[in-house]
């Protein structure tokens, strides 16, 4: 049986369908079984982003109307084992979702629900970067995570600046997860070249730590401070500073 894993956020922007593909991929580096279900029921954001953009057959919205079985809305990476995606574009009965996710548990060891089905998953993780509004939409995620009874709560601190954290312009990951009293999942340094369909070393470094935390085989988040020491670290902090 898969392993369901929430991710979500209430506030747009924070990553969630990012973090979602970068923990996927990772996962099924690390030689896990994993799905990603894209709940982009419009523009299918997380196939773009997972690397599988226009790839799909059919879709949950097919199999909600019995157009296909659950598997064959299956999409395999293309150049990544272990590692597939579903579609929801076009869907309107949610609870089809579910019912495609259970009927396809057992094919994976990890299952990423991009914010839908919460119903079908056995844990959460909340999506947020480390500014003022996320941080306290995500207080307001958590406390509504736990009283639809979803306990086993974590915490990702996304777009997460070093050179910001030593300016004191935001707190650390630590700090944000001890005051929204989560467990802290991951920490994913701020990456400017994903919106250009890129993902830098450090990203993917970061996302593979999450990986090794999620799957209970090592402790710890990725130390976003390391880069900003130094006299290398205090011009990259200036030049940060002026983007």
């Amino acid at each position: 049986m898969a392993k369901k894993i929430y991710m979500t956020s209430l506030k747009g922007g924070t990553g969630v369908t990012t973090c979602c593909a970068g923990l996927g991929l990772a996962l099924a580096g690390l030689g896990e079984r994993t799905l990603i279900v894209d709940g982009d029921t419009i523009s299918a954001c997380g196939m773009q982003i997972g690397g599988c953009a226009n790839m799909q057959v059919y879709t949950l919205a097919d199999y909600a109307r019995g157009a296909c079985r659950a598997k064959q809305t299956l999409v395999s990476h293309p150049s990544t084992g272990n590692l597939s995606l579903m579609s929801s574009m076009g869907l309107a009965d949610w609870q089809a979702a579910v019912k495609a996710i259970n009927e396809v548990d057992g094919l994976f060891d990890y299952i990423l629900c991009d914010n839908i089905a919460p119903s079908a998953c056995d844990c959460a993780i909340i999506v947020t970067d480390p500014y003022a509004p996320s941080v306290k939409s995500a207080d307001f995620c958590r406390s509504r995570l736990a009283d639809g009874r979803m306990k086993d709560l974590g915490l990702i601190v996304n777009k997460l600046n070093g050179g910001q954290i030593l300016s004191g312009a935001v707190m650390t990951a630590q700090e944000i997860a001890s005051l929204l009293r989560m467990n802290l999942k991951a920490v994913i340094p701020e990456d400017l070249s994903l919106q250009l369909g890129r993902w830098k070393s450090e990203t993917l470094k970061a996302f593979k730590i999450a990986a090794e935390n999620v799957a209970g085989k090592r402790e710890g988040v990725c130390n976003v401070m390391r880069p900003y020491f130094g006299l290398n670290g205090y011009i990259k902090r200036k030049v940060r500073e002026k983007l």
